[in-house]
C-alpha cells in the first residue's frame, strides 16, 4: 500500500468515526430532553394537588443550556426549564449541557442558603433515577434520592414559619 492510499484508508476510518460520533451524540441529546421533559411532567404531576393561586405555582418554557465551551448561539442542547413559585420565593430547575456518557444534570436554584453551596439533580443513563446533589465546598456531594416527599420536604423548608 502506497502513502497515498494509507491516506485514503485514514480518511475513511476517521470519516466512519466521525459519523458514529455525530449520530451516538444526537440520540444521547435526545435521550437528554426526552429525560428532562419526562421530569418536568413527572414534577407537575407531584404538586399539581398543592397548587394554589398565588402559594404555588409551576412554569415550564423553552431554555438553551450552555455551557464556558459551549456559547448559547451555538448549542443544539435545545430544552426546557421549570420553574416553581412558592410562598413568593422562585425555585428553578436548569438543565446543563449534556455530560459524559449522556450525563444529565439540572441546577437547582433557590434552595442554597451557604455561600459555596449549589444544588443539582443528576442522572446518569442508563439509570432511570434522579438523585438530589448538596455541594457544600470541596468535601464530597450529599446525595439523596429524589422524589416527590423529598422534594415536597425540600419547598417545605421555603415557607416562612410563624415565630410564636
Amino acid at each position: 500500500m502506497d502513502d497515498v492510499q494509507q491516506l485514503g484508508e485514514m480518511l475513511r476510518h476517521y470519516a466512519e468515526s466521525e459519523a458514529h460520533k455525530k449520530q451516538l451524540f444526537e440520540s444521547q441529546s435526545a435521550v437528554w430532553a426526552t429525560r428532562i421533559g419526562e421530569l418536568f411532567d413527572q414534577i407537575q404531576q407531584w404538586l399539581e394537588p398543592v397548587m394554589a393561586p398565588n402559594l404555588l405555582a409551576v412554569s415550564r418554557e423553552p431554555y438553551t443550556a450552555f455551557g464556558p465551551s459551549l456559547p448559547v448561539e451555538t448549542s443544539t442542547f435545545k430544552s426546557e426549564k421549570l420553574s416553581i413559585v412558592i410562598a413568593g420565593k422562585p425555585v428553578e430547575f436548569v438543565p446543563d449541557v449534556m455530560g459524559a456518557g449522556g450525563q444529565i444534570s439540572l441546577a437547582v436554584m433557590g434552595f442554597t442558603a451557604t455561600r459555596h453551596g449549589s444544588v443539582s439533580l443528576v442522572c446518569l443513563p442508563p439509570s432511570q433515577t434522579w438523585q438530589w446533589r448538596k455541594t457544600n465546598g470541596l468535601k464530597d456531594p450529599d446525595t439523596f434520592a429524589f422524589d416527590a416527599g423529598f422534594l415536597a420536604q425540600q419547598l417545605q423548608s421555603l415557607i416562612p414559619r410563624e415565630r410564636g
